[in-house]
């Protein structure tokens, strides 16, 4: 009788210490980025997707949005989408594609409040829109928000401004839902923009200053990377940045968790590389790397 009370104990202690995947990734104008005249190419990124094993990925740059949802529901069976209808001025839309095996979605919307800071708002100009899921864990019932974020991009004086400005709609966002809802854990992910994060400046302080005012983790603060750019010369050598980031409150961090860089950040280990080296899921799905981490 001792053991099986034992036993039953262990069991309630697994289940409550369940534990998810979370990620985020910049797809690069799925699923034809017009800058480049590049096509996504879908049998890389469907292997990618599958090696990730995520329970909920924040997705971005999501341009042709019902070839993604047919391409999510051919190569990822049991997995479900919910993307913006808004996309800003580029129509990039963005959003989650959850497995529905471990995790129920329980309501999607978007916030254009983070598009044009101060200003209405339009569902196809600006920055694009704020995507928020509540989501519910099954084997424990845990609830949580997830919030999907593309913001400004440029390390110019202006694009930093507006992303000082959105850090802050976010951090209200967060604490209304917080008192309205109840639901007190969340994760935000996705590309911040954050140009200068590596060499700790504007950009770093504004966000880890964002990341404690939440009183969140940011389990990327350790990455060397999670995307890759030309570096402003035209040598045949890609230059490492930090931009994308995951942040969660302490009810979703159970232990010490940490972010992994995927694709070919993980490849090149974050160091300079050439395009050879990098490969085709740099040349032909996105720039940015798939970051994920397991959180229980």
């Amino acid at each position: 009788m001792k053991q099986a009370l034992t036993l039953l104990a262990l069991l309630a202690s697994l289940s409550i210490q369940a534990s998810i995947t979370i990620g985020a990734y910049n797809i690069r104008n799925f699923d034809y980025d017009e800058r480049y005249r590049i096509r996504t190419d879908k049998p890389q990124l469907s292997v990618m997707l599958k090696n990730l094993k995520v329970d909920v990925l924040s997705v971005e740059e999501v341009v042709n949005k019902a070839e993604f949802e047919l391409f999510i529901t051919t190569n990822l069976p049991g997995y479900k989408v919910a993307i913006s209808e808004c996309g800003g001025v580029h129509g990039q839309h963005l959003g989650f594609i959850y497995n529905s095996a471990s995790v129920d979605m329980l309501s999607f919307n978007e916030d254009l409040a983070i598009s044009e800071p101060g200003q209405a708002g339009g569902c196809n100009s600006g920055s694009r829109p704020l995507a928020i899921g509540l989501f519910q864990i099954k084997s424990n019932k845990q609830k949580f928000y997830g919030m999907t974020a593309h913001l400004k991009s440029g390390s110019d004086p202006e694009s930093v401004n507006k992303r000082s400005m959105q850090f802050d709609i976010i951090k209200k966002i967060v604490k209304e839902l917080k008192a309205k809802t109840g639901v007190q854990d969340f994760y935000i992910a996705g590309d911040m923009n954050t140009t200068e994060y590596i060499s700790r400046g504007i950009d770093y302080k504004l966000f880890t200053k964002l990341v404690s005012d939440l009183g969140m983790y940011d389990l990327a603060q350790d990455l060397a990377c999670s995307a890759y750019w030309w570096g402003g010369t035209d040598d045949g050598i890609e230059e490492p940045s930090l931009l994308d980031h995951v942040i969660i409150t302490p009810g979703l961090r159970k232990t010490s968790n940490k972010a992994e860089s995927q694709a070919h950040c993980k490849k090149v280990s974050c160091r300079k590389a050439s395009l050879a080296e990098l490969g085709v899921s740099y040349e032909s799905v996105s720039d940015h790397c798939p970051i994920t981490a397991t959180i229980q």
